[in-house]
């Protein structure tokens, strides 16, 4: 096994091989080009115009960003994503993550990519994911082996894999939104207290901003930022009523950017000042 020499590599606890098909993979079989397992730091950054394979990746820990073509995506722990490298791609970190890989490629690569992204999209979970953790082991064994190398018998691992990905079930499309909008009003109800986005809100659910803003208001009939902002104003108002937290205490707690912020956001939500608020209501 090699050890990489990218930037922002656990050096030690990566490596990787390399194998050279020969003519007749190229023109008949399935076949690797390198195979894997990194040591991601945080601050780790990958950006391509081309390579020429496509890609597998399997999150072992942590989670990485991926820009692509079709969109921006956040793989987490325990998800695959699948990466065409001929087209302009990128993908990092900012927190430690292990991941294996695969790059490979052959006649049938193109559409198989086409069919499994269609079902599944770039980043997806199965629902068992042994099987194709088992077969992304035995190729990286293959390429080691010490009674021979099969590159037919790669390209039948290989497809294996593929065909795990393309049999993969998908949850029903109406199920998959209601989920994505339940995920997300429960993510914003336990970290109110942050500074949240609604970028980063589609981040997590691996949707592109402007499909989130439209999936949210379609199944909610508001959009997430006006959702981001009432949730506030309602955390607000409770702890005005409720506890004597200053006005700086709160807007710590219920992840408004300044004091200023909150009031203009309150005043325009109730008509009304927190602290005439507070008096207004301690006083029933």
């Amino acid at each position: 096994m090699a050890k990489p020499a990218e930037h922002g590599i656990d050096v030690k606890a990566s490596d990787f091989l390399i194998h050279t098909p020969s003519a007749i993979a190229r023109t008949t079989f399935f076949y690797p080009l390198r195979v894997g397992k990194f040591s991601y730091e945080p601050g780790y950054r990958l950006e391509r115009r081309s390579f020429d394979s496509y890609l597998i990746i399997h999150i072992d820990s942590g989670r990485l960003t991926l820009n692509l073509p079709e969109g921006s995506f956040v793989a987490e722990e325990g998800r695959f994503a699948l990466v065409n490298c001929y087209a302009h791609h990128a993908y990092g970190t900012d927190v430690p993550t292990t991941a294996q890989w695969l790059h490979f490629d052959g006649v049938m690569a193109r559409p198989y990519y086409d069919y499994i992204i269609r079902k599944l999209g770039n980043v997806f979970m199965l629902s068992s994911e042994t099987y194709a953790l088992e077969r992304m082991r035995t190729i990286t064994s293959l390429m080691t082996a010490e009674n021979g190398y099969s590159e037919a018998r790669m390209s039948k691992y290989i497809t294996d894999l593929l065909t795990e990905f393309a049999d993969e079930q998908p949850r029903s499309f109406k199920r998959k939104q209601e989920e994505v909008v339940e995920d997300t009003i429960a993510y914003v109800s336990s970290h109110l207290h942050e500074p949240l986005t609604v970028s980063e809100l589609a981040k997590r659910v691996f949707l592109s901003e402007y499909h989130f803003i439209r999936l949210f208001k379609q199944e909610t009939g508001i959009t997430p930022h006006a959702y981001l902002v009432d949730s506030r104003i309602h955390a607000v108002q409770y702890l005005l009523v409720n506890t004597g937290m200053s006005i700086r205490q709160i807007c710590q707690q219920c992840g408004f950017t300044s004091e200023s912020s909150l009031c203009a956001s309150f005043k325009k939500s109730t008509g009304m000042t927190p602290m005439k608020y507070r008096r207004l209501k301690q006083g029933e």
